[in-house]
């Protein structure tokens, strides 16, 4: 199951998509690199990476626990 982090609309009333099943996990050899298979022929896919400390795709740090109240202050704006 895979679900869809939002990240660049904090007007939503929502964090991330309902979770859905995936057909594949296909890791790339020697990088944090993925790519997840949503049907059987592989025309619709999402690529994405681990988020690891000191991130050359972000240049942020490893992904820290989350004030829930601050979360829900956002979502009130």
């Amino acid at each position: 199951m895979f679900c869809r982090v939002i990240k660049t609309d904090h007007s939503l009333s929502i964090a991330a998509t309902e979770w859905h099943p995936f057909c594949k996990l296909e890791f790339e050899d020697g990088t944090d690199s993925f790519i997840v298979w949503l049907n059987e022929d592989g025309t619709r896919r999402l690529r994405s990476w681990r988020h690891l400390e000191h991130c050359d795709s972000c240049g942020g740090e490893a992904t820290t626990e989350l004030d829930l109240t601050a979360i829900a202050s956002l979502q009130a704006d």
